[in-house]
């Protein structure tokens, strides 16, 4: 029986992605005063278990976001996340990219420049969240 109202409700869900930190280099962590960069990987696991607004599943889960979406340069400080919506024309885009900008906000140090898109051809009216 499908769920009255909802945009898309039988969204196709997948299952959580294994992921592995690679080792910070030991002369790093050694300096206090080191600054620990930060990579896409940092990035989607901060991202990954936000819930989708309409679905008891997160993001990673319905595939709105993955770590090849996030690019990253640390050393001028931007940060660039493109997701893509579970259907066409889902009119949650904007609260999923504004929920995604807060969290990195609230996450990430404050040095970072944060965009939050939708990735082009995904959605059939919005483009940048």
């Amino acid at each position: 029986m499908a769920a009255v109202g909802l945009i898309n409700p039988s969204p196709v869900v997948y299952g959580r992605k294994e992921t592995r930190r690679s080792e910070v280099v030991a002369s790093s962590r050694d300096d206090e005063n080191a600054r620990e960069p930060i990579d896409s990987l940092e990035v989607f696991e901060h991202i990954r278990d936000i819930t989708d607004p309409e679905h008891p599943y997160s993001l990673e889960q319905l595939r709105v976001v993955n770590e090849d979406q996030i690019d990253v340069d640390d050393s001028s400080g931007h940060v660039r996340v493109s997701f893509t919506p579970t259907v066409e024309h889902c009119n949650m885009a904007t609260l999923i990219g504004l929920c995604i900008r807060v969290k990195l906000l609230r996450c990430l140090p404050q040095r970072f420049k944060v965009d939050i898109q939708v990735l082009r051809g995904s959605h059939g009216s919005i483009n940048q969240c």
